[in-house]
């Protein structure tokens, strides 16, 4: 039933049209309820006013940024299919769309470029994040024929941070099963995390220890050694789905940030915060580099387009030669073999043994 609302002029208070009367009206005169039949103090619906006309006023203001607001996700739903036409990849349209659906949450009208300026500039976002929301934005002007003048963010480019092997193995073991798995992937292949949830049992060789990885972002495919180690635990992975890591990249992220808040906390070592799953590719490409001193050894691993790309692990980290290492020996072909796996490296024979060592 349609409840017709009103305001009191003498006093201010709501009240509604009375219901029919299945009580005395001296006590229901006297209630606090929500359906009484006057107001209390004005004890009289003359001098009231109409509810919906006192409040049209505040709903048609609110009306057109309502209309601004649908306006614009309609707008963004356009965009999202004008990127796939124009061939972006799903994680480009994926970031461009969340970047602008985040914009119109946060007050930005996509069709005034001054208030998408404005919005910009008062959020607490790093250089990096203002100049992605501008990136995004231009791309959605340029699909409805438009210019304007961008704000200027100019990006800093800063050193990544780069564990221990130590911090990153106390980090796999303290992870659930099916986390430690996809951890230990990203550190023995230096993948990314979004090749990583793409990849297929099929492009997994648990026979020949190898993995086949379709590109992100432009990248070249390429063909990785796994160790046995990592084979085992895929091998105890269910494979009831066509992907090995079958959930999105945004659901790891989730997954692994709880964890590892548990584990720094646990271990007491706030550095463990710090890593993500992008640090797992950097540690490989700067240890790789470490041990090669090649360079376009570690382009290829990393499935770089441009070797400009990779020059910057060639400054990551200035190793001294007084580091500490980890040595061992080999007596026999089947212990070479084991050392290598886990990360030794060869250095010499002595007395018909060979010896490894791994940098601690």
């Amino acid at each position: 039933m349609k409840l017709q609302r009103y305001l009191c002029r003498n006093c201010g208070r709501r009240f509604s049209e009375p219901k029919p009367l299945k009580q005395k009206p001296e006590r229901l005169l006297n209630t606090d309820s929500a359906s009484f039949l006057y107001c209390q103090v004005g004890d009289s619906k003359e001098g009231s006013k109409n509810l919906t006309l006192t409040e049209n006023p505040l709903r048609n203001g609110l009306a057109g940024a309502t209309n601004a607001a649908i306006d614009s996700r309609g707008k963004i739903v356009e965009f999202s299919f004008w990127l796939l036409e124009q061939g972006y990849s799903p994680a480009t349209i994926k970031s461009r769309v969340k970047r602008l659906n985040r914009l119109v949450t946060l007050g930005a009208n996509l069709n005034d470029e001054e208030s998408v300026k404005e919005v910009i500039a008062r959020q607490k976002w790093s250089v990096s994040s203002r100049v992605n929301a501008v990136d995004a934005y231009d791309s959605l002007l340029k699909m409805l024929g438009r210019t304007w003048k961008p704000p200027i963010y100019r990006k800093i480019r800063l050193l990544p941070f780069i564990p221990t092997e130590a911090e990153l193995d106390q980090l796999i073991a303290g992870c659930s099963r099916k986390m430690a798995t996809f951890l230990q992937m990203l550190k023995e292949t230096g993948m990314r995390a979004g090749e990583a949830c793409q990849l297929k049992w099929t492009e997994i060789d648990l026979v020949n220890n190898s993995v086949r990885v379709t590109p992100e972002k432009g990248g070249n495919p390429r063909n990785l050694k796994i160790s046995n180690k990592l084979v085992c635990m895929l091998n105890e992975t269910p494979k009831n789905n066509l992907y090995a890591f079958a959930h999105a990249t945004d659901m790891w992220i989730r997954n692994f940030s709880r964890q590892r808040k548990r584990i720094a906390a646990k271990l007491k070592n706030a550095r463990l915060l710090q890593i993500t799953f992008h640090t797992f590719r950097h540690w490989k490409a700067t240890t790789e580099y470490h041990k090669t001193k090649d360079i376009l050894h570690v382009k290829e691993l990393l499935g770089h387009k441009s070797i400009n790309s990779t020059l910057l692990y060639t400054q990551l980290v200035n190793f001294n030669e007084d580091d500490e290492f980890t040595v061992k020996v080999a007596h026999s072909e089947q212990e070479a073999c084991q050392l290598i796996e886990v990360g030794f490296e060869y250095i010499c024979d002595f007395e018909r043994n060979k010896l490894f060592r791994k940098r601690k």
